[in-house]
């Protein structure tokens, strides 16, 4: 069960995901850079509805649906993400598990994510990536030393065979 759950992590979060991820990123790219447009959702239309359309009222609303979607996934990661987190510091720390813990970390990650975008790609975006690259680090350096470690690497590279094994054939389904 464990190579099996694995192996769809490695489906749902692997080759496949970025696949798609690079693709919108490719068409955003290629509108923004090659074609000078803002980098905006209706601006990846243009060929398809017109320049006219795109820049008038059809294009303003896409823009407005693009952003309402977008804000709404991020706020259901962001809340799910708040629970999982405050069961964790509640699990290790005896923090308390409330609504009020939990409003307290959906701000102090808004406030994060905020100050990222705000000071843009070369500071804080930078500064929380490498931090998130330490601490990546850090987790997987202690549970190497004190965790199942042969465990660990076995059931890493049989669910990685399996996946690999099995590509097409869960690509296809």
């Amino acid at each position: 069960a464990i190579d099996d759950a694995m192996q769809f992590a490695f489906f749902h979060w692997g080759v496949h995901a970025w696949a798609v991820y690079g693709i919108v990123a490719l068409v955003f790219a290629y509108f923004s850079f090659h074609r000078g447009y803002a980098g905006l959702v209706s601006a990846t239309l243009v060929p398809l509805l017109g320049e006219k359309r795109m820049n008038g009222p059809l294009g303003g609303t896409i823009d407005v649906l693009a952003i309402i979607a977008t804000v709404t996934g991020v706020a259901a990661t962001l809340g799910f993400g708040a629970l999982q987190i405050n069961e964790g510091l509640n699990y290790l720390f005896k923090v308390p598990s409330n609504f009020g813990m939990q409003v307290i970390i959906v701000i102090i990650a808004t406030f994060l994510f905020t100050w990222s975008a705000w000071s843009g790609i070369d500071k804080g975006i930078k500064t929380l990536s490498n931090i998130n690259m330490i601490l990546a680090f850090i987790v997987l350096i202690v549970l190497f030393a004190v965790g199942p470690t042969l465990f660990t690497l076995n059931n890493f590279t049989n669910s990685l065979g399996n996946y690999i094994y099995n590509f097409f054939g869960m690509s296809l389904r």
